[in-house]
């Protein structure tokens, strides 16, 4: 155990943050990544805990300190978070590495949009450890550590089942527009840093105090304690995050990359447990990947929603969207904060009902367009683009267009209801009262579906409707739910 060093505190929230680490559901499991062997350029054994003079220290954050336009000094302070983050809690920074392969390409996308120095990525280190559901003993929450009234007056709302304040996307925005604000007041990065930290008011207040100063290391003397571990700890991280192999240190094998993740939009509320028993997908995956909603549920029916899922089940969830909100629906108890999801449909009764897609060719024709051939199928000319993934509306005479095509099934019912029985045979039973609809303007099977409570699939069969496209004034014959 290593003793205390100057200006790392025993209750520092860099520490608090860096424990909050150990509960992130993200790693496949507690081994380094397959490319240890290769980034092991030192021949370190597994165990060694290499350390270096300060010269070499030094050194290093100088080469760093010439690539970027914070100011990076290796001093005490800095060097008690070195040593923080290679030998006593060196185990989290593998972990650290490994979220870094997630979330750094959006920051960088973001920081570049922004104008913004690409550092400022390591700054979440600092905050959160990358962890995107921490929260602070003081209230602020998620990757940048936003309080409540700060994150509103960027944009992070919250509310009953929604904190955007978790979200990796919306904060990290937010984040860049605060940090260009607090830099836009004192054109100093590393006051920048602390103001992020304290807040301009408290830094304002100690440059006053400190005489006028505008240089972080004159005017660190008068911030508060925490403040003042905040940029030591922060050219710790940078120093860390590049040279973690010479410590050797390696990332864990993370269960996603960033280029695995893709977004669908969700327009009904629902719950993770539903889509989980639809699309196939881990609950815990889905509650990493979407960590702003904070009861396990999305609340679409008042707004679009975003929801992040591994890019494999997109395909699935794009074809099977309508179909799927039918079986997604929950149904809300008597409580307005309780939510109780309605009985779901097995995997095999989904599939058993939804729509099954013909896939087939066309080969185009000299004089056709991607319109004519749309018109042919009855697709949309933005389907036909997507499945070929073309770029523009030229097409070739000889060029094979992928077609695909749904097949309503010949027995549809309700997934909450039973199959139908066998006929009866008694003659004073009722029969079926059906419904009629015309078509209004504006309407779409799935509002007519949603209006009458039946399935989209149950009125394409009863109207032998071989596209989902309708006309204004079309009679669509009803079957409703007893």
């Amino acid at each position: 155990m290593h003793g205390q060093l100057p200006g790392l505190l025993k209750d520092d929230p860099v520490l608090a943050m860096i424990d909050s680490l150990e509960v992130v559901n993200f790693f496949n499991n507690s081994r380094f990544t397959a490319d240890r062997e290769r980034l092991n350029v030192y021949k370190f054994p597994l165990d060694s805990v290499p350390w270096y003079p300060d010269a070499v220290f030094e050194q290093r954050i100088r080469k760093l300190d010439a690539l970027t336009p914070f100011e990076l000094v290796f001093n005490e302070q800095v060097k008690s978070f070195i040593d923080l983050y290679t030998r006593r809690k060196r185990h989290i920074v593998p972990r650290v590495l490994a979220l870094a392969q997630l979330y750094f390409p959006m920051f960088e996308e973001k920081l570049l949009r922004h104008g913004l120095p690409l550092e400022l990525k390591y700054l979440a280190v600092v905050e959160s450890a990358l962890n995107p559901i921490a929260r602070s003993p003081a209230g602020a929450t998620g990757i940048w550590q936003f309080m409540y009234r700060t994150g509103l007056l960027y944009d992070l709302n919250v509310n009953s089942y929604v904190d955007e304040r978790c979200s990796p996307e919306k904060a990290t925005e937010a984040a860049c527009r605060y940090l260009k604000y607090l830099y836009s007041l004192y054109n100093d990065w590393n006051l920048a840093l602390a103001a992020y930290n304290a807040g301009p008011g408290t830094i304002n207040k100690a440059i006053r105090r400190s005489g006028g100063k505008m240089n972080y290391w004159e005017v660190r003397p008068f911030l508060p304690r925490e403040t003042q571990s905040y940029v030591p700890a922060f050219i710790a991280v940078v120093y860390v995050m590049n040279y973690y192999k010479e410590h050797n240190l390696f990332p864990l094998q993370p269960k996603f990359f960033n280029q695995e993740i893709d977004s669908v939009t969700i327009y009904r509320h629902v719950t993770f447990q539903q889509i989980s028993q639809v699309l196939g997908i881990p609950v815990e995956d889905l509650r990493f990947l979407n960590p702003m909603y904070v009861k396990d549920q999305i609340p679409g029916n008042y707004k679009p929603y975003p929801l992040f899922i591994p890019k494999k089940y997109i395909g699935e969830f794009m074809a099977n969207e309508e179909q799927l909100y039918r079986f997604l629906e929950p149904v809300f108890t008597a409580s307005a904060d309780s939510v109780v999801a309605a009985a779901l449909p097995t995997p095999d009764t989904i599939r058993k009902i939804m729509p099954q897609t013909k896939e087939f060719y066309h080969v185009v024709k000299r004089g056709e367009y991607l319109s004519s051939i749309a018109r042919k199928y009855e697709v949309r000319v933005y389907d036909l683009k997507r499945w070929n993934a073309l770029s523009s509306d030229v097409i070739s005479p000889g060029q094979k267009l992928l077609i695909k095509k749904e097949q309503v099934p010949e027995e549809v019912f309700s997934a909450s209801s039973p199959a139908p029985a066998a006929s009866s045979t008694n003659k004073s039973h009722s029969p079926i009262q059906y419904k009629y609809h015309r078509v209004r303007s504006g309407e779409t099977l799935y509002s007519i579906s949603r209006k009458y409570a039946v399935p989209v699939a149950q009125i394409m069969r009863l109207n032998n409707l071989r596209s989902k496209h309708l006309k204004v004034g079309d009679r669509l014959k009803i079957k409703p739910l007893a």
